[in-house]
């Protein structure tokens, strides 16, 4: 019996030997005043020191000072009896005097009475792990930092549970109330409104068969405008090359969207506009050869794109004026002019010669440098023809003009001659008096015309000339003033050129009625601003056939309207307007002048009672408002009514 309990005993030593000199972890039976009874070669090689050095020191002063008093009170608790095991990591100094992290597992043995004998002190090098974790924590930490404050939104999917996460940045996207944060599908990862149109991207990426993609979508965020986003998808795998995750990487791109559709409406509008013009716009490169022109351009020249390709511009004119642009050319395309504007004859493809006007500009590269051409061609050559046929008129106007003067300085003559055959033999008084009756009427006739040249026409022409006379000097000096003079001049001529034609208007009455009423008031507006060199703003709204009375009686009141302006409105500024509407017409002349109070204004004034009476006439409403200091305004309204008798004043 005693030697069947000893050989159990035996072969129970035998057994905690193998494990004590086996383990893999270090194992330590200490006393409790902590020196070392017993160690294993794990405990060994774990600290560097071998049998004997380590019966000689404490887990003390293995331990790295700082952590020395780590697991003072647990080892009083278990010495106390409160507790039979505990567990501590703590760091120990290798014999080479590296530091490195242990788990130790301290448990007492204790006799019969319960207290403890020695302690058993499990040692497991953790220095790896430690670390692992350690560079973990810190790629976790970068990582969350990353994520939070990246400029760009990030949201991860997790395809096992289906959670979602999203930084701050991704909220500005997805900026929903009623966001969850665990999905039931993962196409819930992608709102309704794109489901479809990524449906074969997105499940390429959930079977593996595609890395990631990309795309662009419009959030509409709980309180806000809407949000547009360039999206890159992409799937994190495990180890075994399963996708894990989803992540979205999302970009602001909104001001980029809102540029491009700026970009976009930009480009129709310059597209319509050079579509449509009315006069040929062409791109060229600084040699002139076309890059792309317009439908106009082809219509005025009757080249297409095409056949321009093969043919200098500068060809398309005629002969002798080529040369004309060839210095402000040089000049523009050496950057010392950003554009010019010139006049010349070209050819047209069907052989017909006409007149352009041609405005060249210079579009400059970013670093200011000339890059390439905008050429404008404008046919004027109606206009230039019928300036020539107005030349032609003028002189006829002035001719006939002569003409009528002595005719009916012919007719009063005859008309006087008729008048002494008749009265014969009347008394000395009658004839004389009748004779000077003649005298007058012929020369008040002279007299008003002779007026009526000198103080419209004649002052206006004197204006003009002394502007011509300045004009070159004024050029030299100031071109901006050379230029407002040059638009000044242009206004004098005009004004003479609608006076003349107003007094030929006088000598012609049936003209009144053979012209459109609009071209009637534009001229009456042209004589008043050479005359009285006050701004005028026409307004002409429609047109349509008038009856000659109401015409007439329209045209007389335009004109004594004006006419009250020059005289007593001291205005700087005229606004005319004609509108024709679908039953009668609407005619108003107001001005910004001293006007007058209208309870001190007499009955009998002529010009008034001769307006009302013409508006009376046509059976149309004169209305005249006025108040000291802000202007006068005559207003004349005439409703068309076949049942009513006119009669011309």
């Amino acid at each position: 019996m005693q030697n069947d309990l000893f050989d159990d005993m035996q072969e129970s030593e035998l057994r905690f030997r193998a494990t004590f000199n086996n383990s893999a972890i270090g194992i330590v039976l200490a006393g409790l005043d902590g020196m070392p009874r017993m160690v294993n070669p794990a405990i060994m090689q774990i600290t560097g020191y071998g049998e004997q050095e380590l019966l000689h020191l404490s887990g003390l002063e293995l331990s790295y000072p700082d952590d020395r008093d780590l697991a003072s009170a647990p080892m009083m608790e278990l010495l106390d009896g409160r507790r039979e095991t505990f567990q501590s990591e703590s760091r120990f100094v290798h014999k080479d005097g590296r530091v490195f992290w242990v788990r130790q597992t301290i448990s007492a043995v204790r006799g019969p009475n319960g207290k403890p004998l020695y302690l058993v002190i499990m040692v497991e090098d953790i220095d790896e792990q430690k670390r692992n974790l350690v560079s973990l924590r810190e790629s976790e930490a970068r990582f969350r930092a990353m994520f939070e404050s990246s400029a760009m939104g990030v949201v991860i999917l997790d395809l096992k549970n289906l959670t979602l996460q999203y930084n701050p940045v991704a909220l500005q996207f997805l900026d929903d109330p009623e966001l969850p944060d665990t999905l039931n599908d993962p196409y819930e990862f992608i709102s309704e409104q794109y489901r479809e149109k990524e449906h074969e991207q997105f499940t390429d990426l959930l079977m593996g068969l595609r890395e990631s993609y990309t795309c662009d979508r419009c959030y509409h965020p709980y309180k806000g405008e809407e949000v547009w986003s360039h999206v890159t998808l992409s799937t994190v795998k495990d180890t075994y090359g399963e996708a894990r995750y989803i992540v979205a990487m999302l970009e602001n791109i909104t001001e980029q969207k809102k540029d491009q559709q700026r970009l976009l409406e930009s480009e129709a509008r310059f597209q319509a506009i050079f579509d449509n013009i009315a006069v040929g716009v062409a791109v060229m490169t600084l040699e002139r050869r076309p890059i792309a022109f317009n439908a106009t351009t082809e219509k005025i020249i009757g080249y297409n794109a095409e056949e321009m390709q093969n043919i200098d511009p500068r060809l398309l004119a005629v002969p002798e004026d080529r040369e004309m642009d060839t210095e402000l050319f040089q000049e523009l395309i050496d950057g010392k002019r950003n554009s010019y504007v010139m006049e010349r004859r070209y050819r047209h493809k069907d052989g017909r010669v006409f007149w352009a006007r041609i405005n060249y500009s210079l579009v400059r590269d970013l670093d200011g440098n000339p890059d390439y051409l905008i050429g404008i061609i404008e046919d004027i050559d109606e206009q230039k023809r019928a300036a020539e046929r107005l030349a032609e008129q003028e002189a006829d106007y002035l001719l006939n003009l002569q003409q009528r003067v002595q005719e009916r300085t012919q007719e009063l003559e005859s008309a006087n001659r008729r008048l002494q055959e008749e009265i014969g033999q009347r008394v000395k008084i009658e004839k004389e008096l009748a004779e000077k009756a003649a005298e007058e009427a012929v020369t008040a006739d002279r007299t008003r015309l002779a007026r009526d040249l000198h103080d419209a026409v004649t002052q206006t022409l004197f204006s003009a000339s002394l502007t011509a006379e300045v004009l070159p000097d004024l050029w030299d000096m100031d071109v901006n003033e050379a230029k407002k003079s040059t638009e000044e001049l242009r206004q004098l001529t005009r004004g003479a050129l609608a006076e003349m034609r107003t007094l030929l208007l006088e000598l012609r009455p049936a003209a009144l009625t053979q012209t459109r009423l609009g071209d009637l008031i534009k001229q009456l507006c042209e004589a008043f601003i050479g005359r009285s060199r006050l701004p005028i703003t026409l307004n002409i709204d429609g047109d349509h056939e008038l009856p000659p009375e109401v015409q007439i009686a329209v045209y007389r009141i335009a004109q004594e309207s004006l006419n009250n302006v020059f005289k007593y409105a001291r205005a700087t500024q005229v606004n005319v307007s004609l509108f024709f509407l679908p039953d009668g017409l609407r005619f108003e002349v107001c001005d910004n002048g001293v006007g007058f109070d209208m309870s001190t204004i007499k009955p009998a004034s002529l010009g008034m009672r001769i307006m009302r009476e013409r508006a009376e006439a046509i059976g149309s409403d004169l209305n005249v408002s006025s108040t000291p200091g802000s202007g006068t305004c005559v207003e004349l309204t005439w409703n068309e009514n076949p049942n009513l008798k006119l009669r011309v004043l």
